[in-house]
């Protein structure tokens, strides 16, 4: 395929079976000395570097005469080339075997990719950019090729796409392999929900299912709709969970049996519910991320880390309206909404960390002490998203008390999307605190400053009750409860930490500080093999416990890295830390999760 663009790519897929990709970039530009090229070393949306160049297996280059050129590294992402005759060529191997949504993965069944881990960037060329991909030989019958990048051309077994840059050819992740494509249109916006590989999904239900959220998002910015065409693809899998944003579609990693199957048409499962509250989120992305941004992911730098305190606007503001705007489509009731925020609640609950990190502390760390959590996270650091969402749902419930019910979160995501997003200008750190005061009318400078830079509890019970809805505490009622639901029997005993199950007993995986397991010296990766003289498994371990619920304490017997260790644990209380909401005044409810 020519080309007319000065840089050019080809990928191929070198290797099923050692799940690599070849890929020659072609450098039309003979005007200057060295050519300068690297690789991000990190990807938009997911705040950790990940340095992609490890990956490159191999690397060389020759001009038009296969003559080879000298190639220098510079660091550890980065090159030089001498260019010789006419163009540069860089033929690079990559490896590709991260079964995630942030890298590159090939499996006999598809082969995917986001361009921050395969294509070069050229030092000094912001033009636009020619991709070739091409289907393997033995793969022809089978294998069809999926992008929302604009396509130019199709021929035989390749297909030729172009990008405006380089910064939009990285934002269009590209997949080949088995796929299950369904087309549908919403306000004249061309989707695809893309499923790799074997599966036993209901498709038409997804199909009838996504586009009122679609709909949703479409309607509430309903002014400069940003794209013409949208892909949903899905990489599934036996288990894993991921989604990230893109400018034109999203990459989502999920868990194959918990799709619906036409046996469940009548069901809204739990994981299908958790599966179409990440597709919110993540299409949310393309106003409140993608474009809706903070002033430091205007030009972003993709050799180091970008810092914002405002993640928990972007993260936090999406993860509570994913599952709003289920209940706003119709899509669950109000028992199953009440069910999935208490769960959010109740893990902010049992964080102690909550008590120590600001929210925009955990924003401006997230490089760091989020993406990159120790044994000592659940105890120092909180959640962005979670904390967020608390916020949102605080700052939702206060806009309309203090508005008499004319404006709401959603009054403020427009204006965001209006004044920053929709003419490319970044957030600033107070840009919410100002649409409240000038454009919304309500002064909530007090909350925000509680909320964002302090660790004091805000006041979501207060807010819920003056909407009809309270918010119940309760102990745990087993190992595998995460809140959201009224429980008839309930844990009599402390523990403390959260473990899996192995083949002698449960291996201790957090502990939680001030608890009964922390207090008996408990830790992480502990191999707790019986209670006093019983055997315990994970399915027995409370059973156990809450036979010696009268005693003041409990010999406890670990091995610890290979050595039999034995504790002894102060027998207390259950801790009431898991939250479940119920209705007490529908009519208040009504103004806001009716409005």
């Amino acid at each position: 395929m020519q080309t007319s663009e000065q840089v050019h790519y080809s990928v191929t897929v070198d290797s099923i079976a050692g799940h690599t990709f070849k890929i020659v970039q072609t450098i039309n530009i003979t005007d200057q000395g060295n050519i300068k090229f690297k690789l991000p070393a990190w990807i938009p949306g997911s705040y950790m570097i990940r340095d992609f160049a490890k990956n490159v297996v191999s690397l060389k280059a020759y001009d038009d005469d296969l003559q080879s050129l000298k190639i220098e590294k510079l660091d550890k992402q980065s090159w030089q080339v001498t260019p010789g005759k006419g163009k540069v060529h860089i033929e690079s191997i990559v490896y590709a075997f991260d079964l995630s949504v942030r890298s590159a993965y090939i499996c006999d069944e598809y082969a995917f990719f986001n361009g921050t881990s395969v294509f070069f960037e050229v030092e000094g060329y912001s033009g636009p950019c020619s991709v070739d991909v091409s289907i393997p030989d033995a793969k022809l019958d089978s294998w069809s090729i999926a992008t929302a990048m604009l396509q130019t051309h199709t021929h035989k077994s390749t297909q030729s796409f172009k990008a405006d840059n380089y910064q939009s050819l990285i934002d269009h992740p590209l997949i080949l392999g088995e796929l299950d494509i369904v087309y549908f249109s919403v306000k004249d916006v061309k989707f695809e929900f893309i499923l790799t590989g074997s599966h036993q999904t209901d498709m038409d239900r997804i199909c009838r299912d996504l586009p009122k959220i679609c709909d949703h998002h479409l309607s509430l910015f309903d002014e400069n709709t940003p794209v013409e065409r949208y892909l949903f693809i899905t990489l599934l899998c036996a288990a894993g969970f991921g989604g990230l944003e893109h400018s034109h579609s999203t990459v989502l990693q999920f868990p194959r049996n918990q799709l619906p199957s036409k046996a469940q048409q009548h069901k809204m499962p739990d994981g299908y519910r958790t599966f179409l509250s990440l597709c919110s989120h993540e299409l949310f992305h393309t106003w409140h991320v993608k474009r809706t941004k903070p002033a430091e992911f205007i030009n972003l730098d993709l050799s180091r880390e970008t810092y914002s305190e405002q993640l928990w606007i972007y993260e936090g503001f999406t993860s509570y309206i994913d599952d709003l705007s289920l209940l706003r489509c119709g899509l669950i009731d109000v028992t199953s909404y009440f069910e999935v925020l208490g769960q959010t609640l109740t893990r902010l609950k049992r964080n102690p960390g909550n008590l120590k990190q600001t929210v925009t502390e955990s924003s401006y760390d997230a490089w760091t002490r989020f993406y990159q959590q120790d044994a000592s996270a659940a105890n120092n650091i909180v959640s962005y998203y979670a904390k967020g969402a608390e916020i949102a749902l605080c700052l939702d419930l206060l806009i309309r008390k203090e508005s008499n019910n004319n404006y709401s979160i959603f009054d403020l995501l427009k204006i965001l999307w209006q004044r920053f997003g929709s003419v490319n200008i970044g957030t600033q750190n107070d840009s919410i605190h100002k649409i409240l005061k000038n454009d919304l009318h309500v002064d909530l400078d007090n909350f925000l400053e509680r909320a964002l830079y302090s660790t004091s509890p805000i006041p979501t019970e207060q807010l819920l009750a003056e909407f009809g809805v309270t918010l119940h505490c309760r102990a745990r009622k087993d190992v595998a409860d995460k809140g959201g639901m009224p429980a008839q029997e309930t844990l009599s005993v402390d523990f403390g930490a959260t473990f899996e199950a192995t083949a002698t007993g449960i291996s201790i995986m957090q502990v939680l500080e001030d608890s009964a397991a922390y207090e008996a010296g408990l830790q992480v990766k502990d191999n707790l093999v019986a209670i006093e003289e019983w055997q315990v498994s994970k399915d027995s371990f409370f059973n156990v416990l809450e036979n010696y619920q009268d005693q003041s304490q409990v010999r406890l017997h670990v091995f610890r890295d290979g050595k039999l260790k034995t504790f002894t644990m102060p027998i207390r209380s259950a801790v009431k830390d898991t939250l479940y909401l119920t209705t007490s005044n529908e009519q208040k409810q009504a103004l806001w999760l009716n409005s």
